[in-house]
This record gives structure tokens, C-alpha cells and sequence, in this order.
């Protein structure tokens, strides 16, 4: 689609997209990304910040982030609804990480303490590196239990093994 004619007739919907059209003969990509961004920056929209992230988040498609950065001002992307929502999104899914990996390691924890107490020291360490190398937290919780009801560590191992470790 030829970029030109859509800078040219600025429609506000199309603009976000104009970095990823053809730019005019002779005009090289950093140069054409910057006619982009004044033709956008030029119109009148309610929330330029969010319009303005809308064409940086496009234009990352084809360009490199530092260019876009360079060209559109930190501080405008940075107000940007769509730089907060993605913003929020990374924080959230790094909580949720987190407290996955809390719980796995407190499960572990438990089992291995379990292991230790009531059957003998060497169970811990014998089935610590099969434990560690287990995602699935239901899986760690059914674990438990089997460590809780053993009679003795052979007992553990079959658990272990028919629940897939």
C-alpha cells in the first residue's frame, strides 16, 4: 500500500500503520518512520500518547526498538494507554511466576522433609534431584501425600514413578 498517499490524506485510522507501507522511492526507513510519526503527531486525536504507542508498537514489527524509541519521545510512549496495559501485563505474569515457583519450592521443601522424618535422611537426597525436575504443582501436592502414607522409601519410589517421575 503506498504510505505516501495515506500521509498525504491522513485518515486517523490508517496512520498507526503507515511505517509498515511503502515508503516513497528514495527515502530511507529511519527518515520514513519520522514523516510517520510528525504526520501523526499533527492530527488532532483525544489521546495522542495512546495513538502515538499504537504506531510505535506497529512499527516495532519492521524497525529496531532503539529506532523507534529515537524517534518517538520516551516520555510520549511512556504515557501511552497500550505501553501501561503491556506494562501491567509483564508485572502480572512475574507475580504469577513467582508465586508458581513459591509454591513449588515450598512443596519440595515439604516432601523432602517429610522423606527425612519419617523414613530415613538418605530418602531426601536420593529422590531430591527426580523432585526438582517436577513443574506441576498437583503433582507435587500428590507426592506429599505419598511421602506422608510410605511405609518405606521403596514404597516412595513407586509412587514417584507412577505418577510419571
Amino acid at each position: 500500500m503506498d504510505g505516501q498517499q495515506i500521509l498525504d490524506t491522513k485518515p486517523i485510522g490508517l496512520l498507526p500503520f503507515t511505517p509498515l507501507m511503502q515508503r516513497p522511492a528514495g527515502v530511507d526507513a529511519e527518515d520514513w518512520l519520522r514523516r510517520c510519526v510528525q504526520t501523526a503527531d499533527s492530527i488532532d486525536v483525544p489521546n495522542k500518547p495512546a495513538y502515538l504507542g499504537s504506531l510505535a508498537v506497529l512499527g516495532n514489527l519492521i524497525y529496531e526498538p532503539e529506532t523507534i524509541s529515537n524517534t518517538i519521545q520516551e516520555e510520549t510512549m511512556q504515557q501511552s494507554n497500550i505501553i501501561e496495559y503491556w506494562t501491567e501485563q509483564a508485572t502480572a505474569e512475574a507475580h504469577q511466576q513467582g508465586l508458581q515457583q513459591g509454591v513449588k519450592e515450598r512443596a519440595l521443601e515439604d516432601i523432602l522433609e517429610v522423606l527425612e522424618l519419617r523414613l530415613q535422611p538418605d530418602a531426601a537426597r536420593t529422590f531430591k534431584p527426580a523432585l526438582e525436575a517436577i513443574d506441576d504443582s498437583q503433582r507435587l501436592k500428590q507426592l506429599f501425600r505419598a511421602a506422608i502414607l510410605a511405609e518405606n522409601a521403596e514404597d516412595f519410589r513407586q509412587a514417584l514413578e507412577s505418577s510419571g517421575g
